[in-house]
């Protein structure tokens, strides 16, 4: 009974864990770019976020992690709060909730600077 019990503590504590990854809010299908103005960003784990107000409101963007972006060569000095920022990812479901994740491309036009998860970003 008491390793029933340790059995199913363990697979609730996990179970949050494993819906962290879960794109199911998300509309992976299609892609969505976004563009607007770069208001803030927050390198924080377990994800970097971008705010971007597309001048109606302003959107979350759940990027990488910290160590996402350090392998492909991108530092926080690279974002400027009030630059022009365009991105594609996956937007959420409810067209209520403004949240973009699963982030497939940055452009920063006024730095001539692109990101892809494929590749290391260019200066």
């Amino acid at each position: 009974m008491i390793r029933h019990c340790i059995t199913i503590l363990l697979a609730l504590c996990a179970a949050p864990a494993g819906a962290h990854h879960s794109y199911a809010d998300f509309d992976t299908e299609t892609r969505f770019v976004l563009s607007g103005t770069l208001t803030d960003v927050q390198w924080t784990n377990p994800h970097i976020l971008l705010f971007v107000s597309d001048g109606q409101r302003t959107w979350r963007v759940e990027w990488v992690t910290i160590t996402g972006a350090h392998v492909t060569a991108v530092s926080r000095e690279q974002f400027t709060p009030g630059e022009a920022i365009t991105l594609v990812g996956s937007r959420h479901r409810n067209a209520a909730v403004p949240v973009v994740a699963r982030v497939q491309q940055i452009n920063l036009p006024d730095d001539n600077w692109h990101w892809e998860p494929t590749r290391r970003s260019t200066p």
